[in-house]
């Protein structure tokens, strides 16, 4: 079993330092497609069975513009979709730690009004997961998600609770791999692979990574 995680390309609010959440109108900019092309043209060079995304609109985007490398219809998965950071989503981060005094890793503590919190936020992730596991135990299947939901499967794979987090970050499509031990349970192969980016001048950061 091989499932294939692909953080979406660069959005617009990744650009203009928005947090996004589950807000679906940001697209994905000029910089951000290229991105997913590369990507693209990577993963087309492998054996893939499916190809899954979140429904949110950046990761749509960045999917589709994979399946046009692949050949592959686009299944979109609600449960991959971005935590709900409640009334941060749509503001910048500057204003989020003036509103509400979050910085760094002070997020997903429940500090913010109507956000999902980290329990729940998890076992939807782990469940997704598990769910793709599964089904693809005999194959290799790539899913276009987010930032925070690899850090949740990162958390979860290392064996981490609700309240730590690893210390990780994932570029706008960076890919990271995960297989199954030889214990059977699902590991981490590589995390963050951005060979593919190179051209594009590799990966780019984002504000809250020098805050955390």
């Amino acid at each position: 079993m091989t499932l294939l995680l692909l953080r979406h390309g660069e959005s617009e609010g990744n650009r203009t330092r928005v947090v996004q959440g589950q807000l679906t109108h940001y697209g994905l900019t000029p910089l951000g497609r290229e991105q997913a092309e590369a990507a693209g043209r990577r993963l087309a060079g492998l054996e893939i069975d499916a190809l899954y995304s979140s429904h949110l609109r950046r990761a749509r985007e960045t999917a589709d513009i994979v399946a046009v490398q692949t050949g592959h219809e686009v299944i979109e998965l609600p449960d991959l979709q971005e935590y709900g950071f409640g009334e941060a989503q749509g503001l910048t981060w500057d204003e989020v730690r003036e509103r509400f005094d979050v910085v760094g890793r002070a997020w997903g503590r429940g500090r913010i009004p109507g956000e999902e919190g980290s329990a729940a936020f998890r076992e939807r992730v782990a469940r997704q997961l598990g769910e793709l596991a599964e089904r693809h135990r005999d194959g290799t299947a790539v899913a276009v998600l987010h930032g925070g939901v690899l850090g949740a499967i990162v958390g979860r794979i290392c064996g981490l609770g609700d309240g730590e987090y690893a210390q990780i970050y994932t570029a706008n499509c960076g890919i990271t791999e995960v297989g199954v031990a030889q214990d059977g349970r699902l590991a981490l192969h590589s995390l963050n692979d951005t060979c593919h980016l190179r051209a594009l001048g590799g990966p780019q950061t984002e504000p809250w990574l020098s805050e955390a």
